[in-house]
């Protein structure tokens, strides 16, 4: 009888603490930005829409983490308007330009990190969006930005918290 107590136990708790760690999970479906994100670790700042853009930018409530945030950016690109070549990434002064294969799902994404005087980095991923033909329509740019931390066991919870939105990203027309 102990035994079963003791499951029933483990099991209510084992309940408890998952409803409790999905609770603090929030889908952010937006225009054309679908993404998923702990509420208890960061809230949505701006959240601006309009015909041709959508951007969304999320700030870490922990203030140990320093000017952590990450904004997410879809713009639609016009007739006649290329997609940004890595020569034009390249020109940028101080940029170390990097292309990949896939980044999150996305393909032929170019990437660079901007280190500021202030303790902060700044890291930016820009990938084409295709549309069902192939052709490229929009342009993904996300921008996470962070301040240095010395706390190594902070900094990987924090980058974790980041790669999870980042996984679950989505662009949707």
């Amino acid at each position: 009888m102990k035994k079963f107590f003791a499951l029933a136990l483990i099991t209510i708790l084992t309940l408890i603490l998952t409803t409790t760690a999905f609770a603090a999970t929030y889908r952010y479906d937006g225009d054309d930005i679908i993404f998923t994100y702990d509420e208890n670790l960061f809230e949505i700042v701006e959240d601006d829409h309009t015909d041709d853009e959508d951007s969304v930018v999320l700030a870490a409530k922990d203030e140990t983490w320093g000017q952590t945030y990450v904004r997410i950016y879809v713009a639609d690109l016009d007739d006649g308007e290329g997609f940004p070549t890595m020569e034009d990434f390249a020109a940028m002064p101080d940029t170390t330009v990097e292309q990949m294969e896939t980044w999150a799902g996305f393909k032929n994404v170019f990437t660079y990190t901007l280190e500021n005087d202030d303790d902060t980095t700044q890291t930016f991923f820009i990938a084409p969006v295709y549309d069902d033909d192939g052709e490229i329509e929009e342009c993904l740019t996300v921008e996470i930005g962070v301040t240095k931390m010395d706390d190594a066991d902070k900094a990987m919870l924090r980058d974790d918290a980041i790669s999870e939105i980042l996984n679950t990203l989505k662009v949707d027309d």
